[in-house]
């Protein structure tokens, strides 16, 4: 035996030569079939494959195109998860055996590990074993598959939003040299303390407890504080932003709800749409059109930073927004420049984020550039936010210095506000 790390590169040979093939996966792709697209049109070729795993329905329609034997693992209450390569040779069998499915990451680009298994005793029992499952599987059917084409459409916009925490939880929490630990900040003169960044450390934001209950209620009350600092500001200055009209969400929540997230990791203080402007977006869009789903203005306490941020849309909100931006993307050069030139004026820390991909402003080449960035948008599954990070011991956010760095990270984003929103 002897380890593969690159199952596409090690299959070139076996395919072109093979008089038979037989494959057992949890998982499939249209990319994991094409590399056996060079196998022999005389080569017996044979695929037992899961769904479990997001098996695309293209792959499976292809085979049953090119009438390739195919059946469906599905007994139920069983989790399909094996990936068992066979290549026949004359009569010499060889077999891979490891973690990779067939897909792109599976055969080329993921870390993946298999053995290459030559020992005639070995392989018999492998052979015994796909033989075995095989049977034990259904034979794929048209209309069996039109069936999963609906089914992988659900689960992909599940998929997407898990894939999306997931890089989300790395992002925060998968590098941690050059980290520094809450504690060794020094809060001297600062508006938010220890004790507020402190209130969203885990386990505390998934704890529907008195404790962790009563450090978010003060979090709430500091932003509140913050409010009555800023607001007659705003109100001066005329923007067309407003606060929530209950005064009980000024802030999100700071307890467990039915309209609050399972994990409270943050509380924002946010400025949108005005109470008058909401009720016409219920009237013609529905209910759903609370604050909660327009952009607005935030400013953000998380564990370890504060966030302030034009946030244009949340995961599943915005529609209205975001494809009025994308309508003038793809139709308005005047809106792309203007565009540009209002985030090439905000400071060198702001940062873009579209569909979980952060772009330091300064990344952007030119208008062209941000335009096809901004393209990548996708509502139903991504946030897309334009801000700024703060430590919690900079002093842009000291308690003398709070409301004036808020009121002009604001003044930049308010003109990107103006320029997105959509209009009746």
């Amino acid at each position: 035996m002897e380890k593969v790390l690159r199952l596409e590169t090690e299959f070139k040979n076996f395919i072109r030569k093979a008089d038979e093939i037989c494959i057992a996966v949890a998982m499939l792709t249209d990319y994991g079939l094409t590399v056996f697209d060079d196998r022999d049109e005389d080569c017996a070729f044979e695929i037992l494959v899961g769904y479990d795993l997001p098996t695309h329905p293209s792959a499976l329609q292809k085979l049953l195109d090119e009438d390739v034997a195919t059946k469906i693992y599905d007994v139920k209450k069983q989790f399909f998860h094996p990936k068992l390569y066979l290549f026949r040779i004359n009569e010499d069998w060889t077999a891979f055996l490891g973690s990779g499915n067939c897909t792109k990451g599976g055969l080329l680009t993921n870390i993946e590990l298999s053995i290459k298994v030559e020992d005639p005793n070995t392989v018999q029992e492998l052979l015994d074993w796909y033989e075995t499952y095989f049977k034990l599987g259904t034979a794929l059917k048209q209309d069996w598959l039109d069936e999963y084409r609906l089914f992988y459409v659900e689960r992909s916009d599940k998929e997407k939003e898990l894939q999306s925490i997931t890089k989300k939880f790395k992002k925060d929490t998968g590098v941690t040299k050059g980290k520094v630990a809450l504690a060794d900040y020094d809060f001297t003169g600062k508006f938010f303390t220890y004790e507020h960044y402190n209130a969203f450390k885990p386990p505390k934001p998934i704890l529907d407890e008195p404790g962790p209950i009563k450090e978010r209620l003060e979090v709430r009350n500091k932003l509140e504080e913050l409010h009555h600092r800023i607001y007659p500001i705003i109100e001066k200055k005329g923007w067309e932003v407003y606060a929530h009209h209950q005064t009980q969400h000024l802030t999100s929540s700071f307890r467990h709800n039915e309209r609050a997230s399972s994990n409270l990791n943050a509380i924002w203080l946010h400025y949108g749409r005005s109470e008058e402007e909401l009720e016409k977006y219920k009237t013609v869009f529905g209910e759903n059109m609370t604050s909660l789903y327009h952009m607005r203005l935030e400013i953000l306490i998380l564990k370890d930073h504060l966030w302030v941020e034009l946030r244009v849309g949340k995961n599943d909100g915005s529609y209205p927004d975001r494809q009025y931006i994308r309508e003038q993307l793809k139709s308005n050069p005047v809106f792309v420049n203007t565009y540009y030139n209002l985030i090439k004026k905000l400071d060198s820390t702001f940062t873009v984020t579209i569909a979980d991909e952060e772009v330091p402003i300064s990344d952007f080449e030119d208008a062209l550039d941000l335009k096809e960035f901004t393209l990548q948008d996708n509502p139903k599954f991504y946030y897309f936010r334009i801000g700024r990070l703060y430590k919690p011991d900079d002093m842009s956010i000291s308690d003398n210095n709070i409301a004036t760095t808020v009121i002009n990270d604001f003044e930049k984003l308010y003109p990107l506000y103006q320029l997105f929103k959509h209009k009746f």
